[in-house]
């Protein structure tokens, strides 16, 4: 093999590792800026839910209060739906946000209904919006429980 030919190999090497190395390195930034923007998200979410807990529940804004923080829940969630995968493997992610964002709408709209002006306490209603705030509650547990590495033991997930 002539000089002219090993250099010629050793370069091609040296391109080849330098292109393999930056798809991992694009990968593996496009998971870094996936995590960090799940995590900032989650951040807000856990400020949202201090907020909520912090209200007195017998002061005549309680209603009004609770309203308002459902209502950034449903924003922080669709911010978590927005977030792009940056893999197949991280479906689950946006298919539960998705739930929790169809859950989170319709609390609010209930929530909603209910603190109308004019409109009268429905227990069944207020019941219905309860269950749809939790349900999109749990779906956010799941996901910080899937990326920390838990699944809890009730939930089925493909990874498809």
């Amino acid at each position: 093999m002539t000089r002219a030919s090993k250099l010629f190999i050793i370069i091609l090497c040296i391109l080849c590792a330098a292109l393999f190395g930056g798809c991992a390195t694009s990968g593996s930034v496009k998971i870094a800026s996936f995590e960090a923007q799940i995590s900032t998200v989650v951040d807000s979410i856990e400020e949202i839910d201090a907020n909520m807990n912090a209200v007195d529940t017998a002061s005549d804004s309680a209603g009004t209060q609770m309203l308002k923080y459902i209502k950034e829940l449903s924003d922080a969630i669709d911010r978590l739906a927005a977030i792009e995968i940056p893999s197949s493997e991280y479906q689950y992610v946006n298919d539960l946000a998705v739930e929790a964002q169809e859950y989170i709408g319709e609390a609010v709209t209930l929530y909603s209904q209910i603190l109308s002006s004019g409109a009268e306490y429905d227990p069944d209603i207020a019941e219905e919006a309860y269950q749809n705030y939790q349900k999109a509650c749990r779906r956010v547990s799941i996901i910080v429980s899937l990326l920390h590495g838990n699944t809890p033991s009730d939930v089925e997930i493909s990874y498809e």
